[in-house]
Order: C-alpha cells, then sequence, then structure tokens
C-alpha cells in the first residue's frame, strides 16, 4: 500500500521561507501562525511544493489539473504537514471564517460544543417557527480533517460522534432494504434545471412502478425512525458513563489512504486535545468487535421496522401523502451549489 509521508526538513525550509521568525515562536504561537499559512500564501505554498516535489511550475489557473492521484495525496501530506498544529499535524478541513483558530480549543469537546450551538443558531434562523433548540449531545458531525500518524504517514479522516455514525449505518440499512422491496429511481422531472429569475429549480421525483405513494410513505417512516434513532442514541451515550474511540483505517484508489475516528460522547471528548489527538484518542480505543455489536443491534431493529412498515403501506389502500413531485421541487440559488454541505437542515443532521 502506497503511503505518503512529508520530509519535515522541506516543510522546515518553507517555514522559514514563508516566516524567517517562525522557530523563534513557541510550540502554541507556531501552532496558530502555520493554521494560516495556506490560505494567506496559497499560490507561493504551491508554487515551492511543485517545484519541489514534482519539478513542476505551478500555474494558478490549472491548479491541481496537471497532477495524478498520487502526487495529489503527496501534496496534501505536505500542505497538511506545513499547516496542520500538534503531534499529528492536525487539519480541520470545514469551511471557517478567516478568523477561526483551532488552538483556542483545549479539547474537542469545547470545538464540537461551539459548532453545535453555531449549527443551532442557523438552524433557528433558517427555521424560527418550527425549530425547537436542543440540549447538547455530542455533534462531530462528519468533520473533515487530514492529519498525519506517529510515523509521519498522511491520511484523510472523517471524525463522528458514536451515535452519528450508527444513525448513518442505520440510513444506509434502511435505504437499501427500501429498494430491495419497492424497487426505484430518481428521474428529473419536466421542469428540472429551469431559471427562476437567475437561480435553478430542482424538479426530481421517484418512478416506483405505480408504487410511488407507497415509496413515499414508506420513506417518510423510515426517516421518522432515523431522527428517532438519532435522539435515543445521544441520549443513550450522552448518559452512560466511560469514554470510547472506535478507529476505522481502510484505503481505497480514489481517496487514498483513510482513518475515521468515532468518539462515543462528550466525556470522551472532554480528554482529546487538538496537539497530542491521536495519542489521547488511543487511550480509550475500544475493539472494533465493540463496534461491530452495536451496528448489529441497530440493524436487527431497523430491519424489523421497515418490514413492518412496508407490509402496513402495502395494506393501506387509502394513503393519503404529499406527492414526491411537489416536495422536491426546490428553487436553489446558483452560489449554493457549490456550498450544498454547509447549509443546515432542520433535522439536526
Amino acid at each position: 500500500m502506497t503511503s505518503y509521508k512529508p520530509d519535515m526538513s522541506l516543510i522546515s525550509r518553507l517555514l522559514i521561507e514563508l516566516d524567517p521568525l517562525f522557530f523563534s515562536y513557541s510550540v502554541t504561537e507556531q501552532n496558530r501562525c502555520r493554521q494560516y499559512f495556506l490560505d494567506n500564501e496559497y499560490d507561493r505554498v504551491n508554487a515551492y511544493l511543485y517545484s519541489a516535489l514534482f519539478d513542476l511550475e505551478y500555474d494558478s489557473e490549472t491548479d491541481d489539473e496537471p497532477l495524478s492521484s498520487d502526487q495529489n495525496h503527496l501534496l496534501n501530506a505536505y500542505t497538511t504537514a506545513l499547516v496542520g498544529i500538534g503531534e499529528n499535524a492536525f487539519r480541520l478541513c470545514e469551511l471557517q471564517g478567516t478568523e477561526f483558530d483551532l488552538t483556542v480549543f483545549d479539547s474537542l469537546y469545547e470545538m464540537d460544543e461551539a459548532d453545535y450551538e453555531y449549527q443551532e443558531e442557523a438552524r433557528i434562523s433558517y427555521y424560527p417557527s418550527s425549530y425547537k433548540k436542543r440540549d447538547y449531545r455530542l455533534y462531530l458531525n462528519h468533520n473533515w480533517v487530514r492529519l498525519l500518524d506517529s510515523e509521519r504517514n498522511f491520511y484523510y479522516s472523517t471524525h463522528l460522534s458514536l451515535s452519528g455514525y450508527l444513525t448513518d449505518e442505520i440510513e444506509s440499512i434502511a435505504n437499501e432494504l427500501i429498494e430491495a422491496l419497492i424497487p426505484h429511481k430518481l428521474v428529473e422531472g419536466p421542469d428540472h434545471g429551469k431559471d427562476v429569475d437567475g437561480d435553478t429549480l430542482w424538479d426530481l421525483q421517484y418512478q416506483a412502478n405505480g408504487l410511488e405513494p407507497q415509496l413515499e410513505a414508506l420513506k417518510s417512516s423510515a426517516l421518522r425512525y432515523r431522527r428517532n434513532a438519532r435522539e435515543q442514541l445521544d441520549n443513550e451515550f450522552h448518559a452512560s458513563s466511560g469514554a470510547a474511540v472506535y478507529f476505522h483505517k481502510y484505503r481505497d484508489d480514489i481517496r487514498g489512504p483513510c482513518w475515521d475516528v468515532i468518539v462515543k460522547n462528550a466525556e470522551t471528548a472532554k480528554n482529546i486535545s487538538f496537539p497530542h489527538f491521536l495519542s489521547d484518542c488511543q487511550k480509550y480505543l475500544q475493539p472494533i468487535e465493540n463496534l461491530d455489536a452495536l451496528k448489529a443491534r441497530e440493524k436487527e431493529k431497523v430491519e424489523h421496522f421497515i418490514y413492518q412498515a412496508y407490509k402496513d403501506v402495502l395494506g393501506n389502500a387509502d394513503l393519503k401523502v404529499t406527492t414526491l413531485k411537489k416536495e422536491m421541487q426546490d428553487v436553489v440559488a446558483t452560489e449554493a451549489l457549490d456550498n450544498l454541505p454547509q447549509l443546515p437542515s432542520e433535522d439536526g443532521e
């Protein structure tokens, strides 16, 4: 398996190139400053690394187009080593404001709680009449991270709460089962893509061989189940004593080396710092078999629910549901198409 390990002496030379006084700063100040080097000196950093790593001239117009997949992973390893903080070069890749400073948070918990409060305020703003503010439970909503292990090997990493991870499993299992029970496909409606005052109309609808009302009812039931399950899991792990972390390492040809980190609850997150991220996680690492047992528990429950809901919708000859065509007609601002992951959802996920 190919690994991507940056040469730290090259990183040191680049740091001096960007700030000749960098190594005169305290470690805390170094971590604070280095976070912004790529944002503030993007072209300069890339020009340096393209030349040093690939003997290529960087062109800001084409950016990373000339690079192969392996070269992109290697470049990402070097930029992570450059701007990441702590012993694992922890680099948060979520969209943040220009003043965001990871070093002000003493723990994963502090950052997560701040993110949760920000998202809650956004949801209240978007849905003022319908959204009810929730008590904090570990949020950790698929945070995109890049980091290096203790041997300086590079990884792409997704960080999730345990309840969020299991909810993803529930959604995947439910969708696969619904697809098997009522085969269907999503197709463009007649008005899809039309211009509406400069914005774009999304008109998407399901085709299910005449079972569209039953499909809608079953999907609606599955969505309610998922939301309820998430709330129950949040409360279960929040109230549960003891800390736990699970690691999931894998790799594919496109994504490269991946290392997902699954954190049980806020109690665990309070003991995980960014300067010592992986070693702190390691203290609470649990066997993957424990995670598999939780997945099996939730799989059995959701399968039972979906099968029962399927029987119910097939036996109901007078389904009163909103048609999918109406529900899935949305006008999307053109600029929002580039930022879909950042838009808040009313269900809090």
